[in-house]
Order: C-alpha cells, then structure tokens, then sequence
C-alpha cells in the first residue's frame, strides 16, 4: 500500500500549493485595491482578515476535493497499482481544469470589484437579462479580450505543470512500512471524510461557514478582503433561486396605465391633484421652519430589537417581568401597541423602514436583489444627510448578514458597523455582541458625535434575542414567574424558560441605555424610537381571532420635553406600522426639510392603517388579509367582548377603505422601486 501514501501526500502538497496561491491572489486584492486606504492600527484587523480568507479558501478547496477523497478511499479499498496510475493521471487533468477554472473566476470577481466595488452579487445575473449583445459588445471595446483569454490560457497550462511536477516527487522517507489490515483502512476513510467535511463546513462550528464570518473589522475593505468571490457568488445564487418572478405588481392590483389613480386611492385625493408627470410628487411633504429644532439641534437614534413582539407584555408583572428597565420608560413616555412590522422577518421590517416603502407581496428579500444596488430618493436616510446629519447603521451582528454593508450603503448611510467594529472583548454569542455592550457601543458613538459638533441619525439592529438565547455571564435574571394564563399555552416550557430571560434581558438592556441618556447630556436633544422586527413567536399557537396580536410589536419615542411639538394628537391605541416611523421623527426632528414617504405621523395622524406583509391591513374598524395574486381575501371585525381579537365576517363598507390601501400601496411601491432608483 505504498501507492496509497505516495498519492496521498502528493494530493496533500499539491492541495497546500493550491491554498497558497489563493491566499497570494488575496494579497493581490488588498495590495491593488486597497492602495489608497490608511491602514493605520488596523495591523491586527489585516491579520484577521488573511486569517478569515484561508478559511473560505480552504473551503473552496475541500469543496474540490471531494470526487478526490471518495476515489482515494476506494483506491484505498482496491489497493491496484495499476489503478493508482491511472487515477493520478486523472487527477492531474481534473486538478489542470477545475483548479484553472476557479482562478478564472478569481479574476473575473477582480474585475467585477473594480467596477462595483464588492464582490460578485446578484448583479451578475443582469449580464443575461440585460441587453446581453451591447454588454459583450462594451467588454471587447473596453478590454483587450483577446489578452484576457491568453492569460486564462495560461492558468491551464500553470496548472498542469504544477500538477506534473508534484506527481513526479518520491517520498521514499514516508514509505517504509505498509497499509494493511481492514480496521486501519476504516479508520483512515473516516479520518479523510472528516478532515475533508470539516475543512469544506469551514470548522467544527455548529453551522457552516456563512457570508457574514468575514466581519473582521471595523473598515469595510477588510471585510471584503478576507471573503471570496465564491462564497458571494454562492449567496446571490441562493437569493436567485428564492426569488420570485418580477412580477408587475402595478397590473396585478388594476393599476395598469394609470399609476396617478393608485397615488390618489392612497392619499385619498382627487385625481386632479395628483400630477401627470411625476406623481410621486405627491409623496413629497414640506416640513415648516422650526427655530426650536434648529436651536436644539437634535440627534435620532431608532433602535430596532430582534423579536421584540408587543404580544408578551399583556403578561408583564413585578412577577413576571419581561420589560426590566424598559418599563418605567413605556410609563414615562410614548408607547403605540397596536403597531405591526413591514415583515415576520428581520431584514424585510429592516428593508420597510429605511426604504419607506411597504413591503411588496411575492417579492424576494430587497437587499439580496437588484435593487439592493441603486440609491432611492425616498430612502430614510435622505432628508437626515440633505440636513448633514452623520447616518449610521450599527448591527450587533456581522453587516455581511444579507448583505447589509452593501445595502444600507446604498440606502444612505455614512457608516455602516457591525460586530468587527466593536470592542473585541466584548462578549458575543453566535449572533454578535450582546444587547448591553451594543449599547455602550451605540452611547460612545453617540459622544464621538458630539465631540465633531454633527448631529447624528443612527438606526440600530439588536441580536441577543435570537436562537440559540444565550446571556452574558454577568447577567442576573429579574423575577420569571410565568403566570398560569401564559403557562397554560406553552409548548415548550424549559425553551420557553430560556427565552423568556432573553426577552427580559434584551428589554433590561434598551431600558439602561434609555437611562443613561436621560442621566447625561443628551437628555434635551436626543430623540430615542424602539420597535420590534417582528413578533415573539415559537412558544404557543395563535388561534385566529388572534392575528393581529400574532404580529403587533411596540412602538416607543422618548422625546425631550424641548422638541415635544405643541399640536400634538396623541393616540397611543392609534393603528400604525413600521412605514410609520420614519416621517414621524422626520417631523421631530427637522425643520425646512422635505421627504417622501408613504407613511404618516403618529403624532398627528387622524386616522391611519397598519400593514403588515404587504397582505394584512387593520384600522379602528377591522382588519384584511388579502392575496394578490389570486384576490382571496379574508374579512374581519373587532370583537365587542375581547379587545384586540377578531371576528371573520362578510366584506362589508367596513372593508373598502382596507382593500383600497392593499391595492394602492403595492402598486406604488412597485412603481417606485423599478422606477425610482439610480
């Protein structure tokens, strides 16, 4: 079996050869791309980055390898030297091509940087969807094709020659005794099907190697230099996939050649106002001059807390208490509970708000599309930049997470940070760094802020409230005594118990954060906004009078007693949703501005609607669950014995106002979003 060691540490050297040689195109990257970056105290981050890189490269690799290990450990198994022979003349062919061919990509993700300056993403797609000819037609004017086509030439030929001269090599050293005995064999399958699973998973991590472990640091070009362009490309293939087909929402809801009268059955005006030419104009609100927001010069921080579902505080108690610090803030402050989020998933609620636009039914997740990749004049950043506001987005987690580096740069924000910014003694679960530590990132930030005399606009995205529901060492847990209504409806009371504390903590930490700012200087012009991204879910069935309370989460504001406004109309059991949001801090936080949203605000609004996956919609009166696709609808009216709860019922007047809304608001969105972007 002498034959099986010497293929076996030819395969090993030659796979190191190939390992590093993506690790010297890495260093091609940084030093080409990141020429003109200062770098400086970032000398540990670049090691990190490089550390990150060999993994994903080692991935690829062990990705190649597996027709490679399985023809090993048969040979292992037959133990023919003629076979073994034969098997490394093939391995040869098959190491000349496909290694050349992943090169070839390399290169091709090279020069798909140097022109969007990410990694290759979904846009790769257009190539075909585009006007393929004028693309073809652009590359051979714009490229020396024909050089191009000779350098990958020479990957093939590279490749061979490496792949020749490593199987020549004799390791007589290694080949003094022979593999023999059925038990060992077993043992060195297992041995190489293990190494070659782990090395391909990225580790012996519970889940594998994802797009978002490349958050290694603070600066942006280091995170992208340690991913490659396969694990991106992998990701956009799996956004593809899931995507749905781009449908023509504005037909679909009989809006087809006559967009205006969708913006006046949304604003409830008559068509004669709505103009011809631009009729998202319409959307446009002027905000007054106000010499007390101009005095005050306000910062605005919206934080938006992973599962922070309304639903669970019906049960709140000195006993069972869920809120911590938080409660005595709800009490002070403004709170609306009848709220939904833009989605039941994180980053399409995230999507809802700093898009302002309502989520569109049958369409992919917006920040793993196409138009992740244009800027919106309606975007939630926009008025706060015209103002020359600093916009931040800052995430607990890696921003490589659906590809939100990319897209919340697009939508606006200065700095877009995540995990790799932070502290690295920060203590993290798989998620990110805890809520209380994302926190005192978000304060310092806050100072840094203060120090340059910018006001600050900063979304925050929290984890800790997230499988697997772990809590930092130090954490000591408020009274949990689940009160038997509650306990009666579990499922899972030892899950239940674990994410009940989470739920606590999470809310513990927001609420000392809240402290800390009424306790400092901040006080008198920060204005501070909490939501949820969706419901608590996973502990108990929702019956269906329960619809509503399945998807509700909270709305908070802190508003310093110098920017609260004097005409305030405040309803706090008025209907809202996430699309909501941002034109009511636009309007506490701005003067002589103007924005455009297809919210309201909650501070003014007379009357408003709460939608909820671009297919459930509610107002004072009752609720819809409409399809699109196939107009199937469901009706319902509030229940006069339960607060909150539905009754299905016939469509009715009732329903007219709800299913114009569900109509409009899609055909809008859509209109906005094909047509809208640059």
């Amino acid at each position: 079996m002498n034959n099986f060691k010497t293929v076996f540490l030819k395969l090993a050297f030659l796979n190191f050869i190939f390992l590093a040689a993506m690790s010297a195109f890495r260093a091609v990257f940084f030093f080409y791309f990141g020429r003109a970056i200062d770098f400086t105290n970032l000398t540990f981050d670049i090691f990190k980055a490089f550390c990150a890189g060999l993994r994903y490269d080692l991935a690829v690799i062990a990705d190649i390898n597996i027709p490679v290990s399985l023809c090993l450990i048969a040979l292992l198994f037959i133990a023919k030297n003629s076979v073994f022979d034969k098997f490394l003349t093939a391995v040869k062919w098959y190491y000349t091509f496909v290694i050349s061919a992943a090169f070839i990509f390399l290169c091709v993700d090279f020069g798909f940087y140097s022109y969007f300056q990410n990694h290759i993403n979904v846009l790769v797609f257009g190539f075909f969807e585009d006007d393929t000819s004028a693309l073809i037609s652009t590359i051979w004017e714009n490229y020396n094709v024909l050089l191009i086509f000779a350098g990958f030439a020479c990957f093939f030929v590279l490749f061979y020659f490496i792949s020749k001269t490593i199987f020549k090599l004799r390791f007589a050293f290694f080949l003094q005794k022979n593999i023999n005995g059925l038990t060992v064999k077993i043992l060195i399958a297992l041995a190489i099907t293990s190494l070659n699973f782990i090395a391909a998973r990225g580790g012996v991590r519970a889940v594998p190697l994802e797009v978002d472990d490349a958050d290694v640091s603070s600066n942006m070009f280091l995170n992208k230099t340690a991913i490659n362009g396969f694990y991106t490309f992998g990701a956009a293939y799996d956004a593809r996939k899931k995507e749905s087909k781009d449908i023509d929402l504005v037909e679909k809801a009989g809006y087809k050649n006559n967009i205006r009268q969708a913006f006046a059955d949304f604003l409830n005006a008559d068509l004669g106002k709505i103009p011809e030419t631009n009729p998202e104009n319409s959307l446009i609100v002027s905000l007054p001059e106000s010499k007390n927001i101009e005095n005050v010069k306000p910062n605005v921080i919206l934080i938006v807390m992973e599962s922070f579902g309304a639903d669970l505080l019906r049960w709140n108690s000195s006993d069972f208490d869920v809120l911590g610090e938080l409660k005595k803030h709800f009490d002070e402050d403004i709170v609306f509970y009848n709220f939904l989020p833009g989605s039941g998933g994180t980053m399409v609620s995230l999507e809802t708000i700093v898009s302002n636009l309502p989520q569109r039914p049958v369409s992919t997740v917006l920040a793993q599309s196409k138009y992740a990749y244009k800027k919106y004049p309606f975007a939630a950043s926009a008025p706060y930049k015209k103002k020359g506001f600093e916009t931040s987005f800052i995430y607990g987690g890696g921003i490589g997470w659906r590809n939100a580096a990319a897209f919340m740069a697009n939508m606006g924000f200065d700095n877009v940070l995540g995990a790799g910014a932070m502290n690295s003694e920060y203590p993290r679960n798989q998620w990110g760094v805890y809520d209380k530590n994302l926190f005192d990132f978000v304060y310092d930030f806050l100072e840094k802020g203060a120090a340059s005399e910018r006001q600050q606009f900063m979304l925050v995205l929290t984890t800790t409230n997230h499988p697997p529901y772990s809590l930092p060492a130090d954490y000591e847990p408020l009274p949990l005594n689940v009160p038997e209504t509650l306990n009666e409806k579990l499922t899972d009371k030892d899950l239940a118990a674990k994410r009940f504390a989470v739920y606590q903590y999470a809310n513990a930490a927001a609420g000392e954060f809240i402290t800390k700012i009424k306790n400092s200087k901040f006080a008198k012009n920060t204005i501070i906004a909490i939501t949820g991204d969706h419901n608590f879910w996973g502990l108990f069935e929702y019956p269906s009078q329960d619809l509503f309370n399945s998807r509700k989460v909270p709305f908070y504001l802190y508003i310093p007693q110098e920017l609260k406004p004097f005409n305030i109309n405040l309803k706090p059991e008025a209907f809202g949703s996430h699309t909501d949001i941002m034109p009511t801090l636009y309007e506490l936080s701005l003067s002589s501005a103007q924005y455009m949203s297809m919210g309201k605000n909650l501070l003014s609004a007379k009357t408003n609607i709460a939608a909820n996956c671009g297919e459930f919609f509610a107002n004072g009166q009752g609720a819809l669950k409409y399809n699109l696709l196939n107009k199937n609808a469901q009706y319902f009216v509030w229940s006069s014995s339960s607060p909150l709860e539905l009754e299905q019922t016939e469509s009715s007047d009732t329903h007219k106002p709800l299913i114009k809304r569900a109509l409009s608001q899609t055909a809008i969105a859509d209109y906005l979003l094909k047509r809208g972007g640059s």
